[in-house]
C-alpha cells in the first residue's frame, strides 16, 4: 500500500511530493545549495547534488517498481544484510529497502532540508522476521553534507538481534584509479566467490583491480574515496561494520538491473552493523547509526581561488 504524508504534515518550499519514475512516490528536494530525490519505497535516496554532478549513483538500468529495490542511491538493509548471519534469509538484504515508508517530517532552513520517514512491524514483516518494531530514518541534505540516521526501536517484549547497512552507491570518474583510504589495519571478510574469505587485514589504502566484496569489521573509522582531484568522505557513528564492493565485469553483465559497462563508474562504500557486528536490542531499547557524507572537488576548489 502507497504511503502519503501525515495529514498534518504541510511540506515547505523546496520540497515536493510528486510521481516518480515508475509512478512511485518521491519527495523532490530543490534548494539554492542542492537538489536531490527521496523514494518512499525503502525511503530510498537517490540523488543528492549539492553543485556540479550527482554524488550518488544509479544505474541506467534500475527498475522502479513496487516491491523491487532500486539499484544505486541509498538502499536501507534491515533488519538483516545479504542472506543474514546464516545466509538463509530473504529477501536478500531485508524488507525495508522494498517497503514504504511513511514521510512524518520535512523542515528546511537556510543550509539544508531534513526528511524524517518512519516503517513499524505489519503483519507481512513478522511473517518475515517476527518481531516488534520501529524505525525513523533522517535524511539531511544541503551545499555541504548528505547525513543519514537510521533509529531502531525494540517496540516488544523480547530482545531481537538485527544487521543493517546504508548501501551507498558513490558516481566515481574510473573506479580502476580509485582509492579508499582509512580502513587500514581493519580486518574484514572477503565475499567474492570462489577467494579466501579471510579474515584478512587491510594493509594499505584500497585500490580496485577486479570484483572487490569486502566487509570490515570492529571498525568505526572513517573512509575517504580518492577520486582524482575529487574527494568523498563516508564519517560514521553507532556504526561497526564498513562494506565495500564493485561487481567488476562477470557480475556487472550477469544482474539484468545493472548496466555491462557501468561498473567503472561507481562503487560502494557502506555504513553497516552486519555479520559478527549485528545488533542485539532488549525490549524498549534503541540503537541509532549515522552516515555523514560530504564531498570536496579540489579542482573546483583551485578554480574559483583562481577567480
Amino acid at each position: 500500500m502507497t504511503q502519503v504524508p501525515s495529514p498534518q504534515l504541510t511540506l515547505p518550499d523546496g520540497v515536493e511530493l510528486v510521481p516518480g519514475r515508475g509512478g512511485l512516490p518521491a519527495v523532490r528536494i530543490d534548494l539554492p545549495g542542492c537538489t536531490g530525490e527521496v523514494y518512499l519505497q525503502g525511503a530510498h535516496v537517490t540523488s543528492w547534488r549539492p553543485a556540479g554532478g550527482d554524488v550518488l549513483w544509479v544505474s541506467e538500468a534500475a527498475v522502479f517498481r513496487t516491491g523491487k529495490a532500486i539499484r544505486g542511491g541509498v538502499p536501507i538493509c534491515f533488519p538483516w544484510f545479504a542472506g543474514g548471519v546464516d545466509g538463509t534469509s530473504t529477501p536478500a538484504h531485508g524488507f525495508a529497502r522494498i517497503t514504504e515508508w511513511n514521510l512524518v517530517g520535512a523542515t528546511v532552513d537556510d543550509r539544508s532540508v531534513e526528511l524524517k520517514l518512519a516503517l513499524t512491524d505489519t503483519v507481512d514483516t513478522r511473517a518475515m522476521w517476527p518481531h516488534s518494531f520501529a524505525a525513523e530514518y533522517g535524511v539531511r541534505m544541503g551545499r555541504d553534507e548528505l547525513c543519514l540516521t537510521l533509529a531502531v526501536t525494540n517496540t516488544g517484549d523480547e530482545a531481537f538481534t538485527f544487521e543493517e547497512a546504508l548501501h551507498s552507491y558513490f558516481a566515481v570518474r574510473d573506479i580502476r584509479q580509485v582509492r579508499v583510504e582509512g580502513l587500514e589495519g581493519a580486518s574484514y571478510l572477503n565475499t567474492v566467490p570462489g577467494e579466501d574469505a579471510g579474515p584478512h587485514v587491510q594493509d594499505d589504502p584500497i585500490g580496485f583491480t577486479g570484483e572487490t566484496d569486502r566487509t570490515y569489521q570492529g571498525t568505526t573509522a572513517t573512509a575517504v574515496i580518492r577520486d582524482g582531484d575529487r574527494t568523498v568522505t563516508v564519517a560514521r557513528d553507532g556504526s561497526a561494520s564498513a562494506v565495500v564492493w564493485n561487481p567488476w565485469v562477470a557480475k556487472s553483465a550477469a544482474m539484468s538491473d545493472f548496466g555491462d559497462d557501468e561498473w567503472t563508474g561507481m562503487l560502494c562504500v557502506e555504513t553497516a552493523n552486519a555479520k559478527a557486528d549485528a545488533v542485539t536490542l532488549e525490549p524498549g531499547a534503541e540503537h541509532t547509526m549515522t552516515a555523514r557524507i560530504t564531498e570536496v572537488d579540489h579542482g573546483q576548489e583551485a578554480l574559483i581561488g583562481s577567480s
